[in-house]
């Protein structure tokens, strides 16, 4: 065969290849990276740190945002870690902690600490009793609102039901408070956050969903916190509220 129409073969197939892997992946980033994939597993994880190491961090005025942030923006410095038992050292800034995927409870502990100051008096605080280092709320809200936002006709129907205006959900995605406790920030694939917000007009419950690419806002009630009994679940207020009719919008 001719050199000539051995290139134009080989670019064929070059181009051909090209265009298959980007429709293939078209959207996907770098998801597919070994470092995105620890992160987007321990995001999804449970993180849980020893009240030693939660001493140690507010000693050294390293808020729980600080770490998420150090999640989401550091580097996994992959030769530092320990991949045979899933234990990864991340570095941000003058940060550097290392993380244990638990695979088999969903869970992420932060088990060693590198910080500037030393000196703290954490003696006492008990390496063997773990909390739970909630994500903070600027930070849910942050992310749930740099995804496009997701409204379908019955739902626009409670909003204008509501007088809930577009000012209002603006608003909400950055003065909400995230209810954690009842809140699925867990939940495989898409994560499911309750944030109460008040309008002018009264308090309201937003029922939120994060999905890949979109935030779905799934319902919006009226919310009186004084009326949830002990307990009780959220999507009781919910149920109550298609139950007496609120708005017709079902």
């Amino acid at each position: 065969m001719e050199l000539k129409k051995r290139f134009k073969y080989y670019f064929i197939g070059l181009l051909l290849g090209g265009l298959l892997t980007f429709f293939i992946f078209k959207g996907r980033g770098c998801n597919w990276l070994p470092g995105k994939r620890v992160k987007e597993t321990i995001e999804t994880s449970k993180i849980i740190i020893s009240d030693k190491d939660k001493c140690l961090l507010d000693c050294n005025h390293i808020s729980n945002e600080t770490v998420y942030q150090l999640i989401d923006e550091g580097s996994i410095s992959f030769g530092e870690s320990d991949t045979k038992v899933r234990n990864y050292q991340f570095t941000h800034k003058d940060l550097v902690l290392f993380i244990k995927i638990n695979k088999s409870d969903t869970t992420a502990v932060i088990n060693r600490i590198d910080l500037p100051n030393s000196a703290c008096s954490c003696s006492n605080a008990d390496e063997n009793a773990y909390q739970l280092l909630y994500q903070p709320n600027s930070f849910v809200l942050k992310k749930l609102r740099e995804l496009s936002l997701s409204i379908k006709k019955n739902v626009q129907c409670e909003l204008d039901c509501f007088g809930i205006t577009t000012a209002d959900i603006d608003s909400m995605f950055v003065n909400g408070t995230v209810l954690f406790n009842q809140s699925y920030p867990n939940r495989i694939p898409n994560p499911l956050y309750y944030i109460q917000y008040q309008t002018k007009k009264g308090i309201y419950l937003f029922w939120l969903e994060q999905g890949a690419t979109k935030t779905r806002l799934k319902h919006v009630v009226q919310y009186n916190p004084n009326s949830v009994a002990k307990g009780e679940l959220l999507e009781n207020v919910f149920n109550k509220s298609y139950q007496l009719k609120d708005c017709n919008c079902n």
